[in-house]
């Protein structure tokens, strides 16, 4: 148990101090702190009665703060020397002693007031046990003045004072009884922490520095300076705030609710009064704010939210006050109000899909436990259709939605389609499940929804990790039913850099969609000439084969990123000479529509050949007009199969270069009669080089991927091994 120390001081004829008679020390315990002293010399104030001598029947109670203790102290005259004092004192550590235990010590009646003892003087006085934590008398005396008009003022006073805004106080009184009544109502009042600081005097002299000050009938001097003065039957200045909250604290505690010993400044007593008055109000006439601060009271009763209307008020501002929850938290919930907050919890889980994160921490805070509520309100969402599911509803729903779509009859699939129709949140699910057609399912309805933007769709991109193939099967279907014309390309812009060539080559391995139309939509997608070699190049392949090629100049189409930047086709005109001699001979036009005649009509090669050197020499562009207005009749593609067959190698680039300039020469007709001659790659890739640019840009492709066909002779794949001399194959008759 904690003890305090204790000294007693006062006339003797003999003492600690000296062999003499005289005032001094006649007793002290073994633990006085020798901070303060131990001779009157050294205790200076705290032992002597300054001022005027002091009446008979005069007393002084103190309670001071100094030298890093708390000291209470009782002062009476002499009656063995007039004009002197005794003096007991009892010391401890602060927030340990404090004005309370002083009042306590003078009403049990441990306070000497003399010094006439056979024991004395001594210092092995015995110490003080602290016995002194509730003392029932000091609530008695607040009791017994509550009606009093003086006690408001006193209460606001001192609060004031504590809180640094006022001055001390001075109580004017007839004697100093009456002193301790008014500290004994006031310290019955207020909790014991808020007042830990106080010091007070029940006399007045010139020099006292404490909070608290008397001034009696016989006081001599007056205290120095500013004080506020409390008196018996003055009200105060009922305008000041402090005094305010001294009235309410009166009327509270008139009402039977005391102060809370926890509260420690006039801050949180204000706090208090304030919320207790709202208690005190109903709670229809309290806004949200003043609710919250009513939640928040400590020493509020659960039941005040017995009415389901107060207790859905409450839940729905611990939804958007965390303080809130957490006083909802702590309060003891009796089965009757826990039952009420259980209801208001169900119905909104039933009827509100919005802040559900935050109302089911609520609900977890209450103790209540909602999944039997989300199974139910998920389910009735997702069959009445009113508003979307949540993903926390799409968990909770999800497997029996997929249970049947597992094993119910189609009718029922289409019931499940419906819903992933009308609930984004339950695609998320979907798109993990393995059966193919469920995910199917999913995908098509996620790029038929006009509420998501196909190109943006997490969900899309994330089955191009996972269900690649059933992505493509989605593309595929949407690019032939025709219903959405850029459903194919928003698809392709979705796809990751990382996934769309495997995207393009899975779509390329359905029958059912046009390779062009595949590579539209990747030129809308993207632009950049990398890019397109990159997403193409797995499957250019089977890609190619859409261009109409002839099997020999197909295998040497390849894409090359480099040759698209030869946009520009070169212009120029054919050259013309006119007919002219040539090995010793003269030829005219007449030798060339020979040439030109029926495919079926024999020729002489040899001649046929010196005819057409001839004509290339002289008037290429006459020739090449000449072989396209040829090309128009139904046999002019064999024809124009004959003329390629019968001019020389090295003049045979140049004539299919200025054909392919011809806008009438299609390359449907100019790349099969090529192809027949049967060269080898390399030189049929030199001979077709001349006029690629212009025989690209007619292949019914989009411009950007026709800039990056290119003539590869390595690319091409190995034919079977061929009849030697077979190149020119084509038998003349002479």
């Amino acid at each position: 148990m904690t003890t305090f120390a204790q000294l007693l001081c006062g006339w003797a004829m003999v003492n600690l101090e000296s062999s003499g008679t005289g005032v001094g020390v006649v007793a002290r315990s073994g633990n006085w702190p020798p901070a303060l002293g131990s001779t009157t010399r050294e205790l200076g104030s705290l032992v002597s009665w300054e001022g005027a001598p002091a009446a008979a029947d005069a007393l002084a109670l103190e309670f001071t703060l100094t030298r890093g203790l708390a000291v209470a102290v009782l002062k009476t005259p002499s009656n063995a020397r007039p004009g002197t004092c005794v003096a007991h004192l009892v010391a401890g550590e602060r927030g340990t002693l404090d004005g309370a235990t002083a009042l306590s010590l003078y009403d049990s009646g441990l306070f000497r007031t003399s010094v006439e003892d056979p024991g004395y003087p001594t210092d092995r006085w015995d110490a003080v046990p602290d016995s002194f934590g509730h003392n029932a008398s000091l609530a008695a005396a607040a009791d017994a003045y509550l009606d009093l008009d003086w006690l408001p003022a006193l209460l606001g006073y001192t609060l004031a004072h504590l809180a640094g805004r006022g001055p001390g106080v001075q109580l004017r009184v007839e004697h100093g009884t009456d002193a301790l009544a008014m500290l004994r109502a006031l310290y019955g009042i207020l909790p014991r922490n808020t007042l830990r600081a106080l010091t007070f005097c029940t006399t007045a002299t010139p020099s006292a520095d404490c909070a608290i000050v008397t001034v009696t009938r016989d006081s001599k001097d007056a205290p120095t300076g500013e004080r506020r003065i409390v008196t018996p039957g003055d009200r105060g200045d009922e305008s000041d705030p402090f005094v305010q909250l001294g009235r309410q604290i009166v009327g509270h505690r008139q009402a039977g609710a005391t102060l809370p010993e926890s509260l420690g400044t006039a801050q949180e007593i204000g706090i208090w009064c304030y919320r207790r008055h709202l208690r005190a109000l109903g709670p229809d006439e309290l806004d949200d704010d003043h609710l919250a601060e009513v939640i928040g009271d400590p020493e509020l009763n659960a039941d005040w939210f017995q009415d389901p209307a107060v207790a859905a008020r409450a839940v729905r501002l611990a939804i958007g006050n965390p303080s809130v929850a957490r006083s909802l938290a702590g309060l003891e919930l009796r089965p009757g109000v826990r039952e009420t907050f259980e209801k208001v919890l169900i119905d909104r889980v039933m009827n509100d899909t919005r802040d559900r994160t935050r109302l089911l921490e609520v609900a977890r805070q209450l103790g209540v436990d909602l999944t039997e509520a989300l199974v139910t309100a998920a389910r009735r969402r997702l069959e009445s259709g009113h508003g979307q599911l949540t993903a926390a509803d799409a968990a909770v729903v999800w497997p029996s939605v997929h249970t049947d779509w597992i094993t119910g009859s189609p009718k029922r699939r289409q019931v499940v389609a419906g819903y992933l129709s009308r609930h984004r949140a339950l695609r998320e699910h979907a798109i993990g499940a393995r059966d193919r057609a469920l995910v199917h399912r999913a995908l098509r309805v996620e790029v038929d929804d006009h509420g998501v933007p196909t190109g943006s769709s997490h969900l899309l991109r994330t089955a191009m990790y996972a269900n690649l193939g059933i992505v493509a099967q989605v593309a595929v279907d949407v690019a032939c039913d025709g219903r959405d014309r850029y459903a194919l390309e928003q698809i392709l812009t979705c796809a990751p850099p990382d996934r769309l060539s495997a995207l393009i080559a899975e779509c390329v391995r359905y029958p059912a969609l046009d390779a062009r139309d595949l590579m539209k939509a990747l030129t809308l997608s993207r632009s950049d000439p990398a890019e397109l070699v990159a997403a193409l190049t797995p499957a250019w392949r089977e890609l190619r084969r859409s261009l109409g090629l002839p099997e020999p100049i197909e295998a040497l189409v390849v894409l090359d990123a480099d040759d698209s930047v030869t946009d520009e086709i070169p212009r120029g005109r054919l050259s013309r000479k006119g007919f002219g001699r040539r090995n010793g001979r003269d030829w005219s036009t007449t030798d060339l529509s020979a040439l030109l005649r029926s495919p079926d009509e024999p020729i002489d090669v040899d001649e046929a050949r010196e005819t057409l050197s001839a004509a290339l020499h002289s008037d290429l562009e006459y020739v090449v007009t000449r072989l396209v207005s040829r090309t128009k009749s139904p046999d002019g593609a064999a024809v124009l199969q004959r003329v390629l067959a019968v001019v020389s190698p090295e003049q045979l680039p140049g004539l299919v270069t200025a054909c392919a300039r011809q806008w009438d020469m299609t390359p449907a007709t100019l790349l099969p009669a090529l192809a027949a001659l049967d060269l080898e790659p390399a030189e049929l890739a030199d001979t077709l080089a001349g006029g690629w640019p212009w025989v690209r840009t007619r292949l019914d492709l989009p411009p950007a991927i026709a800039a990056l066909l290119a003539l590869d002779a390595a690319a091409a794949r190995p034919w079977a091994a061929r009849e030697p001399e077979t190149r020119r194959g084509w038998q003349f008759w002479r």
